[in-house]
């Protein structure tokens, strides 16, 4: 049995964040039903694209059903209310007030089901503010988090971070607080109203701001290196990129041994983390200058991993993708794909990392993630089951203009 099974969301979210929460219920076992405007939601209509569909919402979607529903035909909102009764948790990610203009609010739904867990994701939350109702993405989110302004060169500009971040980690905290909201319910049977805001999110996981109480603490762009601990960063030798982290005296004395330089963990410039962090770019220029005495930099690094300092290389995603500790682990599955896309070249490696952890209580078969449905794919089977006669949904999906009627 999956850990979420028995539980019933109705998820109304669009784009990223949203819906890939929803693949999470349904990866653990929940019933979700994706409820998407005639013709899908703007998420369907992401890159890239294998006969025509996309892939990146074959991901987002696995393992949920497929509703077309238009919120604004007064029947679709009875058939909802409904529905609600019967429901555990409703899932949205439309601006504040979108919900309550079709009398599907918090307010709306808990009158019928006092028990309701509905969660709302949006860039700056639903509580009046002059950021409220202002147009962001995922890129708003961390902009507005000061995440940005800490990414790049010293001397440079502020950098994007090379994934979408706001949105991956913006959907792991929906999905917790949601979690959360839902195991108070199983507990007490009272429902709530959790309100998940992207930018919030990323304030919270800004460990520079999280970890401060002075705000002239805060460490600016610094580029490959923390200007607050040394040596943390990235350095490059003649072959190869490396994480290095030896900011102890455990990690830090045997750095200094394989440089060939013991006098420096006795040197008061260099003996403790503070003395380091002062003067941190020097720091840099002698490890900098040590791996480039290497013709080959791998010969560097077997040299310092072996002497029990914390360091990694600086994988490529290709890397990451082929890396064959990661696939023995299982951290790496099979995507559920849509049938028509077997042999097509651009789904040909299909594979994806959809787990936070290993659960001993959890099987291997009870990890296989359903395929994404198509668009309306399962109009008939979600309306019969809402009491509907086929002639019945026939007609509301004519009226809604739904693509699979």
């Amino acid at each position: 049995m999956k850990m979420l099974e028995g539980i019933k969301v109705l998820d109304f979210t669009t784009n990223a964040a949203g819906p890939i929460v929803g693949a999470y219920f349904a990866d653990y076992g929940a019933d979700v039903i994706k409820c998407e405007a005639p013709g899908g939601e703007a998420g369907r209509k992401f890159m890239f694209f294998a006969n025509g569909m996309s892939t990146y919402a074959c991901g987002k979607d696995r393992g949920k059903r497929c509703l077309e529903i238009k919120l604004s035909d007064p029947d679709a909102q009875k058939l909802i209310l409904e529905q609600v009764k019967n429901a555990d948790v409703i899932l949205t990610s439309n601006r504040p007030g979108f919900m309550e203009k079709f009398g599907l609010g918090y307010e709306d739904v808990k009158k019928v089901n006092p028990g309701i867990v509905y969660g709302s994701l949006t860039p700056f939350g639903t509580k009046p503010s002059k950021y409220r109702d202002k147009p962001a993405y995922d890129i708003c989110a961390v902009a507005m988090s000061g995440i940005n302004d800490q990414t790049g060169e010293a001397d440079g500009n502020p950098t994007r971070l090379g994934t979408v971040l706001g949105d991956m980690a913006g959907a792991e905290g929906f999905f917790s607080a949601v979690l959360l909201a839902l195991f108070h319910k199983v507990r007490t049977g009272e429902g709530q109203f959790v309100d998940f805001s992207l930018a919030r999110n990323m304030i919270h996981l800004n460990a520079s701001l999280q970890n401060q109480n002075k705000k002239g603490h805060v460490q600016g762009r610094s580029g490959n290196h923390n200007a607050n601990m040394s040596p943390y960063g990235i350095y490059t030798g003649k072959t190869m990129s490396m994480v290095i982290g030896a900011v102890s005296p455990s990690t830090w004395n045997p750095l200094c041994d394989c440089m060939g330089r013991p006098d420096l963990k006795e040197d008061p410039e260099f003996s403790t983390l503070p003395a380091r962090a002062k003067n941190h770019k020097e720091v840099e220029r002698i490890i900098t200058e040590w791996l480039n005495t290497f013709e080959d930099t791998h010969e560097a690094y077997d040299m310092i991993e072996k002497a029990g300092v914390a360091c990694c290389p600086v994988m490529t995603a290709a890397e990451v993708w082929d890396d064959e500790e990661y696939h023995r682990l299982g951290w790496w599955v099979k995507y559920p794909m849509y049938p028509e896309w077997e042999g097509n070249e651009m789904v040909e490696r299909n594979q994806h990392c959809p787990y936070f952890a290993d659960f001993s209580g959890v099987s291997e078969e009870e990890r296989l993630s359903a395929p994404a449905r198509h668009i309306g794919e399962d109009n008939y089977e979600i309306l019969e089951q809402w009491g509907l006669s086929r002639e019945e949904a026939k007609a509301l999906l004519t009226k809604w203009g739904a693509t699979n009627v």
